[in-house]
This record gives C-alpha cells, structure tokens and sequence, in this order.
C-alpha cells in the first residue's frame, strides 16, 4: 500500500469520523440536558405540595413543597461570595416538624458581620421551597471549621449527621434572611456548554478534512513531478 492509501485509510478518514461522531454526541448531549432543564423549571413553577412520605432524589429534585415547624437554634454557615458585597454565608437551620423529626432548611444569605446575630430559637415558620440533594465538595474541598462554624461547601450528608436531622433540604424560595441579596437561579448551577463542544468537534472534524485533503494532494503532485 503506498503512501497516499496509508494516511486515506488509517489517518484521514478515522479521525474525520472520530471528529464527527464527537460532534453528534455533544448534540444529543445538548437535548438531553435541555430536557433535564425544561423539568426542573417545570417543577420550579409548580404549586407548592406537602413533603412527600418517601422521597427519592432523582424523582424529587427541584420539587416545590411546603413545610411547617420550629427552627432549632443551631445553624451551619457556608461561606459564600455576595456580589457587590464581599463575603457572606448561606445559612442552613433544621426546622423541627409537628411530627417531631428534623428537616434542613437554607434560609438564604446574611452578610458576613450578621452571623452572629442570627437568633432562631423557637421560631415558628411555614417554609415554601424547593427539595434539592447538594453535594458541592470535592478533593480539593476543605473540611469545615467547626469551631468558628464555618462551611466552605454543601453537603447534604455531613449537614444533616452535623445538625442532627434527616438528609432532606428545602431551599426556600420565600421570606429569606436577607431580600436584598439576589439569589442565583436553581438552573443556573447546572453548566450546559454542549453546543460549544458540538460546534468545536465540527470545526476540528473540518479543519482535519482540509488538512488531509490538502496533504493527499500534496502527495499527487510530488509523485506526478517525479
């Protein structure tokens, strides 16, 4: 096999198809996660249910519901920046229901100099918002200070084991802490960057298209001067 059928076969074609079957995977990848996003706002923007009896967190997520009881007088902060402000926290609270089990609820965001002034004990409190099952740590995550009480990130399990009730958080959607603090979009923490990973496998499959072309090429016209 010469020079020319070698790179066609083993090369150039390969790699086009390989470049190309990335492309329409990232596309069938982009409608997937279109869909995941076109429930979740489906969920957001439904009427507020009582808290199912079990619950599953693939079935659930992003479910709106309504729950009611005490918030304990513990808390856990999680640093968080605040845009145009600095720092600030997250705060999770459990909230003790009339049926005597412990739930976590994030009540929004305070200012980094209010955490100290943060009172909960007692308080009655009807919690409208959504079920969400977080775990933001990773490797390179650090374990929380829990001396200065101080969290760096969610995670539900080490939340609920810490605060001494059950793996389910409502983020409340209304009566936040702070108002004033505008709350990212649940959506917003999803990242969809499949079209631009569509668009970029089929501009490298045509980049690689034109430089075997032009190489092939090549190829002819040295044998043809030979």
């Amino acid at each position: 096999m010469n020079k020319k059928w070698f790179f066609v076969v083993f090369v150039a074609v390969p790699g086009f198809v390989v470049l190309v079957s990335l492309g329409v995977w990232q596309i069938k990848r982009l409608a997937w996660k279109e869909t995941i996003l076109e429930n979740i706002n489906y969920n957001l923007r439904a009427e507020p249910s009582s808290l199912p009896t079990v619950l599953n967190n693939k079935e659930h997520n992003y479910k709106m519901v309504k729950v009611e009881g005490s918030l304990e007088p513990s808390s856990i902060f999680i640093l968080t920046p605040i845009k145009g402000s600095g720092a600030g926290f997250r705060v999770i609270s459990p909230l003790k229901q009339t049926d005597g089990s412990k739930i976590l609820i994030e009540r929004g965001v305070i200012e980094e100099q209010e955490k100290n002034r943060l009172k909960t004990l007692g308080q009655q409190r009807s919690v409208t918002g959504y079920l969400f099952w977080p775990n933001e740590t990773d490797y390179f995550t650090p374990e929380p200070n829990l001396n200065r009480n101080i969290w760096f990130s969610r995670d539900l399990e080490k939340m609920a084991s810490f605060l001494k009730a059950k793996p389910i958080l409502v983020v409340a959607t209304e009566n936040r802490l702070d108002p004033s603090i505008k709350m990212q979009e649940p959506t917003q923490q999803i990242p969809n960057n499949h079209l631009q990973y569509a668009v970029t496998w089929f501009m490298m499959s045509i980049l690689w298209f034109g430089m075997s072309a032009y190489f092939i090429y090549k190829i002819i016209v040295k044998k043809k001067i030979e």
